[in-house]
């Protein structure tokens, strides 16, 4: 039997003009009884529709702080930009900050448009967040977090895996003293980075040793602060650190050299990202390149393959990572 209106009105026991309402994105209905609606609506098939006629990357910040402006988030908008153009969908960049007017209206909009696919960038978000989602009328790719709670199609870089390589670059330069810089505003990128470092470090019989793990703030400024207020206290240092991105290693690596440490024959170091201006540093920093271009296509082409398939099966993409090898890793041993 076709499902309509009427049909789910009688499963939820909400009038069939609040429906309505809810269905054709007209405000006045609580966000609560909207997610039931929603909920239902996909469940019995009434919202099989996945024409879509436009993307909408959403870049959604909670601290804003690590979510910024930087040649990787400009990359990986290009990216989906350029292959949404390739397949006749235009682009629209929508901002969303936790906390400011109008947030939550906006949220809702996001979440009854049915003519436009979106893309989720997100980066900052934990699981409480991404609940909303879960009632997309239109289909939705979540890109650069993986949330084992739900079933979102989502597209990032391999984190885990990628600090195996950090470290191994580092074990076969004779380094067995390696610590870890963290950032201070935690994310699930990060949190996935730490754990392929200490598995990598268990791998090889090596000790993480707390005496050489530190957080430090998320921005460049911030870390390089941090770093000066670490090193003021004579803390011991490693042989080499492995970083949870460039950003942060931009500031560590400043402080280290004003208080007189050598890059790399006092301390080696491996950052993340693969940023514009890691040849620019001295030394060039050694870090972890990834696809940022080549995530936002991937995040589109499966966004159109939601339209096309129009199956209940969601996937995890991760995009490999490379090292890349410059001056600040130095080799302690004959190999």
């Amino acid at each position: 039997m076709k499902t309509n209106i009427k049909t789910i009105s009688a499963i939820t026991g909400f009038s069939q003009a609040t429906i309505s309402n809810v269905l054709n994105n007209k405000r006045g209905v609580n966000s609560k009884t909207t997610e039931t609606i929603l909920k239902v609506a996909k469940e019995t098939g009434y919202l099989n529709s996945t024409h879509i006629t436009s993307i909408k990357l959403v870049m959604y910040k909670k601290s804003g702080l690590v979510l910024t402006n930087t040649p990787l988030i400009a990359a990986l908008l290009d990216g989906v930009e350029s292959e949404g153009h390739a397949h006749g969908l235009d682009t629209k960049i929508v901002t969303i900050k936790e906390g400011e007017s109008g947030y939550r209206s906006k949220l809702e909009q996001l979440i009854r448009e049915r003519n436009s696919g979106i893309i989720l960038l997100a980066t900052e978000l934990e699981w409480a967040d991404m609940r909303p989602f879960l009632n997309t009328l239109g289909p939705i790719v979540v890109l650069d977090a993986w949330f084992r709670e739900g079933n979102f199609d989502t597209v990032l870089m391999n984190n885990s895996d990628s600090l195996y390589v950090s470290v191994t670059c580092l074990v076969e330069n004779g380094h067995h003293e390696i610590g870890y810089i963290d950032s201070s505003v935690p994310i699930r990128n990060f949190y996935y980075r730490k754990n392929g470092f200490i598995r990598a470090m268990e791998s090889y019989g090596l000790k993480v040793d707390n005496r050489y793990c530190i957080s430090l703030g998320p921005t460049s400024n911030d870390a390089y602060e941090d770093m000066c207020r670490y090193l003021q206290g004579k803390h011991a240092i490693p042989t080499a650190y492995c970083v949870v991105n460039d950003i942060i290693t931009f500031g560590a690596m400043k402080a280290l050299q004003e208080f007189g440490y050598r890059i790399p024959d006092d301390v080696s170091l491996i950052g993340f990202d693969n940023m514009p201006f890691c040849d620019m540093t001295s030394p060039p920093l050694t870090t972890i390149n990834v696809l940022k271009r080549e995530l936002g296509q991937v995040a589109v082409r499966r966004l159109l393959a939601l339209c096309d398939d129009g199956e209940e099966i969601h996937t995890k993409t991760q995009l490999l990572t490379t090292l890349v090898p410059r001056g600040s890793v130095k080799k302690l041993v004959n190999i």
